[in-house]
């Protein structure tokens, strides 16, 4: 394997598809194809901070999800519920929202709203919903989520991203509420499913949006 260490970067053109990196004074030039760099940029370790309407939709969600609650009578419909233990800078660790169906089968289902998601955030999350008997399953809606952290949710504790629509379970495995939300009210069409257990992740094969 042939090592080049990038000392500058002088310039970046992106052109017929490509995106072209001219670095190291300009005597090196490297040509991405646009969804390989694209994916690159999906990939990194650290997401960018979130987008002012990424920021919005994530709110929307909250707002609509709220109100699909009410219009539907919802035998349980509760906002800030105290859970314990710090949570981004909180006081008290909370979900933003707690709903329940009405039904015998239905579940409970806390939601939490972040602008960006973090593997801490899921971690944290995880251990008080271990010792919670009111709350079935919870999910960590981000406006930003990386692989990283979709990849630390499981079966009790799911991560959403409104960036790039992705999901640590396929649209299938989400509450009926949830998914509701985001098909009817914001169009979403699918969700890109990152599959737990591995640094990365794997993608299922559910298929992706669109």
């Amino acid at each position: 394997m042939r090592e080049v260490k990038v000392t500058s970067l002088e310039k970046i053109e992106a052109t017929n598809g490509e995106v072209r990196l001219l670095v190291n004074s300009g005597d090196l030039a490297m040509v991405f194809p646009q969804d390989l760099w694209e994916s690159v940029l999906k990939e990194g370790s650290f997401p960018s901070g979130p987008t002012s309407r990424e920021v919005q939709e994530l709110e929307t969600i909250k707002r609509q999800l709220g109100e699909h609650a009410r219009e539907n009578s919802f035998a349980t419909i509760l906002e800030d519920v105290p859970l314990g233990g710090p949570l981004d800078g909180r006081s008290v660790q909370q979900f933003d929202l707690v709903l329940r169906p009405a039904g015998l089968l239905a579940v409970t289902t806390g939601y939490v709203f972040l602008p960006v998601v973090t593997p801490e955030h899921v971690a944290r999350l995880g251990v008080s919903l271990k010792e919670d008997d009111f709350v079935e399953q919870a999910y960590l809606v981000g406006a930003v989520a990386d692989r990283r952290t979709l990849a630390a949710g499981d079966e009790g504790l799911k991560v959403l991203s409104v960036r790039g629509r992705r999901c640590s379970a396929s649209r299938f495995e989400l509450a009926p509420e949830l998914w509701q939300v985001l098909s009817e009210k914001l169009g979403w069409k699918n969700v890109e499913p990152v599959a737990p257990g591995g640094p990365l992740g794997a993608d299922k094969n559910y298929g992706r949006e669109g």
